[in-house]
């Protein structure tokens, strides 16, 4: 029997279906950590997204990270933070990806916003006060 256009376009479309519901699909995420903003990020005034791509277990534990993207100053902190990462327990091992944004604020933020802001399912804002500019220097003495 020679397949219908018809038939063609709904079995192309269920194959998509498919591919896109495994592609989609996130485990629960049990705990979610942010990461620390890194002194000499805050320093250099660096600012930006690392991609951090894990494996987790079957078990909901993150069992491999690595970056993606992002800024080599904000890199470590957000592989740490990924690693600690717990999920609700599925069958199989699933690859996920995570974001951790740095942000600065403005000098007059109040406190309470300063806090990480968690985006479900994968994405983490980390905040810190704008770094103020150096206003003095030290003297060259002899």
């Amino acid at each position: 029997m020679c397949p219908t256009p018809i038939r063609t376009a709904l079995l192309a479309a269920l194959l998509s279906l498919a591919a896109f519901s495994q592609q989609s699909f996130t485990p629960a995420v049990e705990e979610a950590v942010a990461a620390t903003y890194p002194g000499a990020a805050l320093n250099a005034r660096v600012s930006g997204s690392v991609i951090v791509s894990i494996q987790v277990s079957d078990r909901g534990m993150v069992t491999n990270a690595s970056v993606v993207e992002g800024d080599a100053l904000l890199r470590q902190a957000s592989l740490d933070a990924a690693r600690l990462w717990r999920f609700h327990a599925q069958p199989g091992s699933h690859t996920l990806k995570l974001i951790f944004n740095f942000r600065f604020m403005p000098k007059n933020t109040p406190e309470a916003q300063l806090g990480p802001i968690f985006k479900p399912p994968s994405t983490v804002e980390i905040r810190k006060i704008t770094p103020e500019p150096a206003t003095h220097y030290a003297k060259n003495v002899r």
